[in-house]
Order: structure tokens, then C-alpha cells, then sequence
């Protein structure tokens, strides 16, 4: 087994799937869990597998005996985030009462957001679709939120 070692930057990440761990020194994870990671181990053996984790640029607070993380994102990507989880929550509930017509509703609208936020994400499109964007996923959410 290869050693451990510690990383030469901070890395913090944010989970991109569910992850059970299977053996006594693994550690669970859920979707949107931020994570340190302070040492590493040939990407395979550890206490979780660096392929569930997306890599952030972040901005650390300290507060008195804490330190506050920040994933450094645009507000609206966070946005975007915050209520593609709200709603998933809102999906499941859905989905365990049988309700097939509104979960269908409701992953639609979820897929759009999560093709809309991509969009924002890749920083590759030009100012005037960029504008017209933010206003399309401002106006889904506000109608989402009102559906839902």
C-alpha cells in the first residue's frame, strides 16, 4: 500500500455523488458534502475515492476559534444549487407518494436548471446570452418555487 501524504495546497471539494463506504476505515459521503482533504493515496486507497470529489476554489473566514468555508461561486450558481436541492428533496417526496404527473414536472424543471447552471459554470458564453440566461433561470426558479 502506498504511504499517505500530505498535499502541498489546500484542497477542499465538493461531493459529486453519493459514496458508501465499505470497509472500517472508509468514510460515507453524500452529494454537496465539502470536504478537506489534507493527505492523499495514490487516488485509490483512502478513506474515500478522489473520483466522488469535484475540486473547488474556495475562500476560508476565520472567526475567533473557526474557520468559515466559502466555495467561491457566483451568486447565482449557488442559487441554482441551493434550489436544485430544495427541490430533489421535494422530488423524492413526491416520488415515495406516488404523485408520477408532478415528479415528472418537477424533474423537468430540474433538468433545465441543472443544463442552465453548466451553462453559467463553463464562462464561456458571451455577455449578451449571459444576461439573457441569468434572467431564464431567475424566472424558472421563481416559477418552480411557486409550482412546488
Amino acid at each position: 500500500m502506498t504511504p499517505w501524504r500530505k498535499t502541498t495546497i489546500e484542497r477542499f471539494g465538493v461531493v459529486k455523488w453519493n459514496f458508501v463506504g465499505s470497509g472500517e476505515k472508509q468514510l460515507s459521503l453524500e452529494i454537496g458534502d465539502l470536504v478537506y482533504i489534507q493527505e492523499v493515496c495514490n487516488g485509490k486507497d483512502g478513506v474515500f475515492p478522489v473520483s466522488v470529489v469535484h475540486l473547488k476554489e474556495v475562500y476560508i473566514e476565520k472567526r475567533e476559534n473557526e474557520e468559515v468555508v466559502t466555495v467561491a461561486e457566483m451568486p447565482l450558481v449557488k442559487e441554482v444549487t441551493t434550489t436544485l436541492r430544495e427541490w430533489g428533496t421535494i422530488w423524492k417526496q413526491l416520488f415515495v407518494t406516488n404523485k408520477r404527473a408532478l415528479v415528472k414536472q418537477v424533474e423537468r424543471l430540474m433538468w433545465e436548471l441543472m443544463e442552465w447552471r453548466s451553462q453559467l459554470l463553463s464562462g464561456t458564453l458571451p455577455s449578451d446570452e449571459f444576461k439573457e440566461l441569468k434572467q431564464k433561470v431567475t424566472s424558472k426558479i421563481d416559477y418552480g418555487n411557486k409550482y412546488v
